[in-house]
């Protein structure tokens, strides 16, 4: 089995000495495969479409909704009037503090980031970031400017921002974040890790949002990010650290965005911000990648996986699932021989278990919305607030029928939900989506089939 899967990762990707490199630990890659096309990412009354869920006959799909839409109403909370005690005992502790030891006296600074955090779970972001800001500058003129003490309070500070959906100040807290433990630990001590993990994090979320400028750069330097963060957990805690499958499905994630939005991704090539990305690579000992952004860094941390659960996992479901995931990325770029490769191989493996039969159709019984490796990067749950209001965007659910190819397009695009004037324009909306979307195809006997009306329950926002 070993050999023959070498030889499959060798035959399906085309570039066989740069597969080869990353078999043996080594790492060249060539110019990226040419990108399949962008989507509409403006604005509308339709804002954001959730994953569709497959509906079966006779089951009713759930659909849970974001933790955030569920979160207890401060005021509700039966903790409320015991933080308003704490808060007014803090208050009284920072007055007597000023008092005596005067308004930067340093005893302050674990006073006011206690009520800082208080007034955060009060739902009192305005209020929690004056006092925050306060104890950071009186940390910044006991400590120094660069002092590691302020973390924890710009940590609570960016949590604040965020709920109140200033990109601005998020971004640039996160920004000064990573300079200061940068500054302080270096670029390859493990400490940093959480750092690039928190950075590459809203460089993604940012991208997603539609925030600031350069957002193809900026997606650029969270991959270079998140690789960094790969590399230094496999040096210091090993391959076998849940955080480095984590990070290469977010580096392959990261990809699919640069791939399908080859028209931001122009400003990567730009000279003046190259430049910005080859000396973040080589401050970070990632120079080796800064060439490739899309398919083939997609391709290379998918192949990661498939090697981690090959080399330090018996779970056999989970290697042919990484397979299969290999699987879908040839299909989304249209790779034939690497897709039907890589799916005989996956169906294969499935079979010499003992339920492989029960496995086989979990896998490969039903088309699944691509994508399908899981990603830990979700949209700011204030993405989803009207703008200027704290109330939550409107969301409702739509059903569709459409058939799938066997190179994964949906066809026959069909609503079965009821449409009306008020939601004619966003089920029309949702239909062109669901065109331009690829799907697994349903595998029979290891080979893509055609499948009709397949059913699935959206969701969107509006």
């Amino acid at each position: 089995m070993r050999l023959r899967f070498l030889q499959h990762i060798y035959l399906v990707s085309g570039m066989a000495s740069s597969l080869i490199a990353v078999l043996s630990g080594s790492s060249v890659y060539a110019q990226e495969a040419v990108a399949p096309e962008g989507g509409d990412h403006s604005r509308s009354p339709l804002l954001y479409i959730d994953s569709p869920i497959l509906v079966k006959e006779g089951l009713d799909p759930l659909m849970p909704l974001p933790r955030w839409v569920l979160l207890i109403d401060p005021e509700t909370d039966p903790a409320f009037d015991q933080r308003v005690d704490s808060i007014r005992q803090y208050n009284s502790a920072v007055a007597d503090i000023e008092l005596y030891g005067g308004a930067w006296d340093g005893s302050l600074v674990e006073e006011l980031a206690s009520l800082g955090r208080l007034q955060q779970q009060q739902g009192n972001h305005v209020g929690a970031i004056e006092t925050l800001d306060r104890a950071v500058h009186v940390n910044r003129i006991n400590s120094g400017l660069y002092t590691l003490e302020q973390i924890p309070a710009v940590e609570q500070l960016i949590h604040s921002h965020m709920a109140l959906g200033d990109w601005e100040k998020v971004d640039r807290y996160n920004n000064y974040l990573f300079h200061v433990q940068q500054k302080a630990y270096g670029f390859d001590d493990p400490r940093l890790i959480p750092v690039l993990d928190r950075l590459a994090t809203w460089n993604i979320q940012a991208f997603k949002i539609g925030y600031g400028n350069l957002r193809g750069v900026r997606l650029r330097q969270a991959q270079i990010m998140l690789n960094a963060a790969a590399r230094l957990v496999s040096m210091y805690f090993g391959k076998a650290d849940e955080r480095f499958i984590n990070y290469q499905k977010n580096i392959a994630h990261s990809a699919y965005l640069v791939a399908t939005n080859a028209d931001l991704m122009m400003e990567i090539d730009r000279p003046e911000y190259r430049n910005m990305q080859q000396v973040l690579a080589e401050k970070l000992n990632e120079q080796r990648w800064v060439q490739s952004s899309g398919f083939l860094t997609g391709e290379r941390a998918l192949i990661e996986i498939v090697m981690f659960y090959r080399d330090q996992s018996d779970d056999k479901y989970a290697l042919a699932e990484a397979v299969t995931h290999l699987a879908d990325w040839y299909l989304m770029f249209d790779r034939r021989r690497g897709t039907l490769e890589s799916y005989k191989l996956a169906w294969d493996m499935l079979q010499e278990l003992e339920n492989g039969e029960e496995l086989t159709e979990r896998l490969f019984g039903n088309v699944v919305p691509l994508p399908a490796f899981s990603s830990s990067i979700e949209m700011p749950d204030s993405f989803y607030r009207k703008e200027g209001d704290t109330e939550v965007l409107n969301f409702d659910y739509a059903d569709l029928t459409f058939d799938v190819t066997a190179n994964g397009l949906s066809r026959n695009v069909e609503s079965i939900s009821e449409e009306t004037e008020d939601n004619k324009l966003q089920l029309g909306k949702l239909r062109m989506s669901a065109r331009s979307m690829r799907f697994r195809p349903r595998v029979i006997d290891g080979e893509p089939q055609r499948s009709s009306e397949n059913h699935f329950r959206y969701r969107y926002w509006y």
